[in-house]
Order: C-alpha cells, then sequence, then structure tokens
C-alpha cells in the first residue's frame, strides 16, 4: 500500500525522513566521541539489535539481510576487548561497561540536536505525546506481527531526558515496529535466505543488477559477488527475477512486482493498525509539526556542519 491509496504511508515518510534528520546530527558525534573514548562503534549499530545478549540467533530476528559471518567477526572482537563475555549456546553477554559506553556516546549525539526554545513554533511536548500514544498502542497490540524489535532495542531515554531526546527515541521505537511489521510479512517467502530477498529488494527499483554491482552496492551487507550471483540464479529459479540478457543482467519479473506489493500492504496493514489511537485531527497535527520538524532538523544541520 502506497502513499497514494494510504494516506497514513504519507506520515510514516515524514517520521522516516526525521529519523533520517537525526542520524545526519547525531552519528558524526557519536562516532568522533566512539573513537576518542576507545568505545567501539558497532556497539552503537548494534544497540537497536539489543544490548543484552549477543548471538547470531538474536542479531538475524531483526537483521537476518547481512552476512553472519560479519556479526561473527565483530563478536569476536568484543569478546577479546571485554565487550562481552561468552556463554553456553553460541551466546555472549553484554557487560555493563558496554552499556555504559553505549549510553555516553548515544548522549554525546543527542547534546548536538536544537534545542527546543530553538523552534517555538513547533509544540515539541505535544508532538511527544502524539509519539508516545502510538508507540503504546504498538506495546498493546495483539501479535502478529511478534514482537522482537520494540523489545529488545536499546533505549537511553528517561523521565529526565531532554525533550528531544524523547521524541528521538519515541521514533525510534516505532522505526523498530516498522521492522517486526516487514518480518512478519516478508520472513514466509525467504526464511533464512535473507540474501534473495536483498536481491530482490535491489532489482525492485526497476534497473536491472548484476552481482558485482550488488557486492559494491550492498557492501555494508558483508557479502561478495559470488554469493550475490547464487542468490540471484535462487531468485530467478523461483520467479521473482529474470534475465535481462546473456551477461548476467537481471530484472524483476511481474511475480516479483507482486510479491513485493503483496509484503508492502501486509506490512502497513500490520504497522498501522496501532495507529487508530489517534484521531484523524491528532493525525493531521501529526504530520504537520513532523514537517516542521523535519526541516528546523534540516537548517540546523546545514548551518552546524561537523569536520
Amino acid at each position: 500500500m502506497n502513499e497514494q491509496t494510504n494516506p497514513l504511508s504519507t506520515i510514516w515518510a515524514q517520521m522516516h525522513a526525521v529519523i533520517q534528520e537525526f542520524w545526519a546530527i547525531t552519528e558524526p558525534e557519536i562516532e568522533k566521541v566512539a573513537v576518542r573514548n576507545d568505545v567501539p562503534f558497532d556497539l552503537y549499530l548494534y544497540s537497536e539489535l539489543g544490548l543484552d545478549y549477543f548471538s547470531l540467533v538474536n542479531f538475524q530476528q531483526r537483521d537476518p539481510f547481512t552476512n553472519p559471518e560479519k556479526f561473527e567477526k565483530v563478536f569476536t572482537y568484543l569478546d577479546v576487548k571485554g565487550w562481552i563475555q561468552p556463554q553456553p549456546e553460541d551466546e555472549y553477554k553484554v557487560t555493563e561497561m558496554a552499556r555504559a559506553g553505549v549510553k555516553f556516546i548515544i548522549m554525546a549525539g543527542d547534546a548536538k540536536l536544537p534545542p527546543p526554545e530553538s523552534m517555538p513554533e513547533i509544540d515539541l511536548e505535544r508532538l511527544k505525546v502524539l509519539l508516545k500514544k502510538i508507540a503504546l498502542a504498538n506495546d498493546s497490540a495483539p501479535e502478529p506481527p511478534t514482537k522482537w524489535a520494540i523489545l529488545k532495542r536499546f533505549r537511553v531515554a528517561d523521565r529526565e531526558s531532554p525533550l528531544m531526546t524523547k521524541i528521538r527515541e519515541y521514533l525510534l521505537d516505532l522505526f523498530a515496529y516498522r521492522d517486526d511489521s516487514h518480518l512478519e510479512a516478508a520472513r514466509p517467502h525467504f526464511n533464512t535466505a535473507g540474501i534473495v530477498w536483498n536481491v530482490l529488494g535491489a532489482a525492485a527499483g526497476g534497473n536491472p543488477v548484476t552481482a558485482d554491482k550488488l557486492a559494491e552496492q550492498l557492501a555494508f551487507r558483508g557479502y561478495e559477488a559470488d554469493e550475490y550471483a547464487i542468490a540471484l540464479e535462487a531468485a530467478r529459479e523461483i520467479g521473482w527475477l529474470e534475465q535481462a540478457d546473456d551477461s548476467g543482467l537481471y530484472r524483476i519479473s511481474q511475480q516479483g512486482v507482486e510479491l513485493r506489493e503483496q509484503v508492502e500492504n501486509q506490512t502497513d496493514a500490520y504497522f498501522f493498525a496501532p495507529w487508530s489511537a489517534l484521531k484523524q485531527e491528532e493525525l493531521d497535527e501529526l504530520h504537520e509539526m513532523l514537517l516542521k520538524l523535519r526541516e528546523k532538523l534540516r537548517e540546523h544541520r546545514k548551518s552546524n556542519p561537523q569536520s
């Protein structure tokens, strides 16, 4: 279900845009402070997967799309450095030192956010209340989707946190529930073969793809070109892709297009169901405030470049 058929998608698009602005402002500082204080940046990245226990099983609950070998290499490094502790059954306990370090660097990033008084035209307290209403509705919504990301993600905000930190935290709660909703809808189609879903998504843009191109564009996933070549052929064999020519180019098939649309519609159905907690006038109000906040964050970021 796209923005043309579901107006709630327009609001979610603005939420996602605000999240990206938050990241653009905070993450350069988070990375700098992490380096300065010898806190592995990977710990921050993994905080969305939970900072209680690390394992491939846990991580693949929210991220079945990254090469498991990439996670295992980081686990080994973090173990050697004392940030996590080996447990039975290929699991690692995250230390209190790691949680404190991640909280410290996230708070340093949040300190770069603009103060509420710099945007008096936005009722930020009201925005927080509306976001919290959706987050609480997500918490109490019946399954499916299975609630994993929203229960596991590491939060730093508490009662005493600055208002902007609370807003960021609620938005990331909604982002986590979006992941829960999407994986509930998509996982039955790819099971454990997340790389095959990766190639379908890459081809969904309309441009033909190759294994070499995917290895370059999706380098952060940790797969090599030969692994993408196998995934592309697997996607072709099940009808999601078709060969564009004889040079290793693949394009999405009509079956692939229909499957993607089916999954997106089901994702929206799961994700937006709890939004019934808000009245239409509250949704309109939320949309308007998100538009203004996005613009204010963009202005702040451009006027405060980070080296």
